[in-house]
């Protein structure tokens, strides 16, 4: 009986418990970017054949890898590790990003050699 006298006397309110002040000034917002592309300069995701990563350094060992991880990720590269069976030497790849022009790869490649060191490459992988 308990319960129910309280919702009853939630109900009976003539305001609301909780306000949420609504504004539509977000509708007004423009963006003003001259790198924002129009529809017809967007390419089709399935016109997309390659994709481009940044490899920053490659390991014999996972415990090598994850050192040169944990040093990009302090320092905001959010980076990942690639196991290479392809090379019985050096197994482990440490690279970063998936970007689809070689252009924006290659800068931020040359940040990364400028900043931390390492000698980066670009690579080219198909879908």
């Amino acid at each position: 009986m308990i319960k129910m006298n309280r919702i009853f006397i939630l109900l009976m309110m003539p305001f609301p418990l909780f306000l949420q002040n609504a504004s539509n000034n977000w509708l007004n917002y423009t963006i003003n970017d001259s790198n924002i592309k129009s529809l017809e300069q967007v390419s089709s995701v399935d016109d997309i054949e390659f994709y481009y990563t940044i490899q920053i350094a490659v390991k014999k060992s996972f415990a090598e890898a994850m050192e040169v991880l944990k040093q990009l990720n302090e320092n905001d590269i959010d980076a990942f590790i690639q196991k290479n069976d392809a090379s019985s030497e050096f197994k482990y790849r440490v690279r970063y990003g998936n970007f689809s022009k070689r252009e924006d790869a290659k800068t931020i490649a040359e940040n990364i050699s400028s900043t931390l060191g390492y000698e980066c490459w670009i690579d080219k992988n198909e879908l």
